[in-house]
């Protein structure tokens, strides 16, 4: 439903770019020892500061400047980027004033995808309660291009949800500010079409936006924007793992798979992958039925992957979000929310099977 309304919405952008714009938000991994799901907000208290930009923006002003740094605040211990010596996280200036009631937090490079968070506002509790039944829609999209993709209310890590009332009660809660009417969103880019909107409008900062579109029965209610802001990537952090082409010997389908490589980023890992069928699996309009083994035998690779870190965590990427092949190359792309530190990686192994050791 919402593809339709959105495709609606936007008229003469292709349908390919809506369907890719749709592309889940949040993947979780499965973490071992399990972490606890809720965490406490902090507080920030830096009274002298606050008090002269009490006296320099108005009492107003200063609540809704006060509640950017806030989540920014508690993006970063969210995602863990402290601890983990996350270079690929980049955090943006706070304005002092929004009049285009957009403001930019931080942005994340794990490595084909650019997670960018955001507040805007004025947005009434009624319209957070529309997003949170998807009865009002959030796109997040670079000015002057096609480039379009989903923007949902940000969920602390961890947190999952089901059905209305749960997620309507959480998105007000985290997500929604009632006295400033801001609401922080969450949307992933693809960083290659990132690069080529860099490219095309000669700008190192690209203009994005976010189109709000409220819908009744006959379509489109209103449509809002918010912003621009100018918007530059998070720099790439990424460590590489050569295998030598080891063979992965899958039981179910009794067949071999090289696997080239890894490269880890502290939010994904891409597991590149090597095998007969491979050009006939990823070709576009391939018989689904019969390639079906095939890419069960890829998720079953990810599935069965473990990456073992020095404090102990056993991180399984779980199920590939995406499995472009090129150049004989299938990319089988996994992707967690909270960091990791990717220069504590003691071990690599699917199944029984160890890939790479680097055991004292």
């Amino acid at each position: 439903m919402k593809r339709e309304l959105l495709s609606q919405a936007f008229g003469d952008i292709d349908e390919a770019l809506i369907v890719e714009a749709y592309r889940p938000v949040s993947a979780m991994a499965s973490f071992s020892p399990e972490k606890p799901l809720h965490r406490k907000k902090k507080h920030i208290v830096l009274l002298p500061f606050a008090a002269a930009l009490i006296l320099i923006l108005g009492i107003t002003a200063y609540a809704v400047w006060s509640i950017h740094i806030t989540r920014q605040q508690e993006l970063k211990t969210d995602l863990e980027i402290e601890e983990n010596h996350v270079s690929s996280y980049s955090e943006y200036e706070l304005p002092k004033e929004q009049e285009d009631g957009l403001v930019l937090l931080s942005s994340v490079n794990e490595g084909q995808w650019q997670r960018i968070y955001m507040d805007i506002s004025p947005v009434t509790e009624e319209e957070a309660v529309g997003i949170s039944k998807g009865e009002v829609l959030c796109s997040c999209r670079i000015k002057e291009t096609d480039i379009v993709c989903n923007a949902e209310p940000k969920m602390p890590v961890g947190v999952e949800l089901s059905g209305k009332d749960e997620i309507q009660k959480a998105v007000l809660e985290n997500a929604y500010d009632k006295e400033t009417q801001t609401i922080t969103l969450e949307c992933y880019m693809d960083t290659t079409r990132i690069e080529k909107a860099t490219a095309d409008l000669l700008t190192e900062s690209i203009p994005i936006q976010i189109d709000m579109f409220i819908f009744e029965e006959q379509g489109v209610k209103e449509h809002r924007v918010f912003g621009p802001a100018f918007y530059s990537p998070a720099e790439e952090q990424k460590r590489f793992f050569d295998f030598a082409d080891f063979l992965y010997y899958d039981k179910e389908l009794d067949e071999e798979v090289e696997i080239v490589g890894l490269e880890l980023t502290p939010f994904s890992a891409v597991w590149k992958i090597r095998y007969e069928e491979a050009g006939a699996v990823h070709t576009p309009g391939a018989d689904i039925e019969q390639c079906r083994p095939w890419l069960m035998l890829e998720d079953r690779l990810c599935s069965e992957a473990q990456i073992l870190l020095k404090d102990g965590r056993i991180i399984s990427p779980g199920c590939p979000l995406a499995s472009p092949y090129e150049n004989g190359i299938v990319r089988l792309e996994c992707s967690w929310e909270s960091a990791i530190n990717i220069d504590d990686v003691q071990r690599i192994a699917l199944g029984s099977q160890i890939l790479w050791d680097d055991a004292p």
